[in-house]
């Protein structure tokens, strides 16, 4: 552990800015975390919603993690709990949990990182998903 620290350290005064976005164990809604079985597989996006515009409803079966690059986001379950994020927020987010975000007081931009496993899908809709394989709601 004491090796790592320093490799930080020495990460940390070779480079002009390096701020930790975000440590957690749990989703913003206090939600377990749980890497899929299988080959590892990162990816990311970047999303961007209109000021009102909500993403469809959707779950995530692997870890997910946004930054919000511009704006502000209203993240809803679809049982009703909620968080806001703004510029310069990070959080992970609900696993498996259907859910949306909606931008309000303007456009947003948002990165996603996903860290999933080979042949396992980032993002379902419940339509798509009947047998609840992916989503619990």
């Amino acid at each position: 552990m004491i090796k790592y620290f320093f490799s930080l350290l020495t990460m940390l005064a070779t480079t002009s800015l390096a701020a930790p976005l975000l440590t957690t164990t749990q989703s913003w809604d206090a939600g377990s975390i749980a890497y899929p079985v299988g080959q590892a597989e990162i990816a990311s996006i970047v999303l961007r919603l209109e000021e009102g515009k909500a993403a469809p409803f959707h779950c995530h079966p692997v870890p997910t993690m946004g930054y919000v690059l511009q704006g502000t986001v209203q993240v809803e379950t679809k049982s009703g709990r909620t968080t806001t994020i703004a510029k310069g927020d990070a959080l992970v987010e609900v696993m498996r949990t259907v859910h949306r975000g909606i931008a309000v007081d303007g456009p947003a931009e948002l990165v996603v990182f996903y860290a999933g496993a080979e042949g396992i899908p980032h993002t379902v809709l419940p339509s798509d998903d009947p047998g609840g394989v992916h989503c619990d709601d």
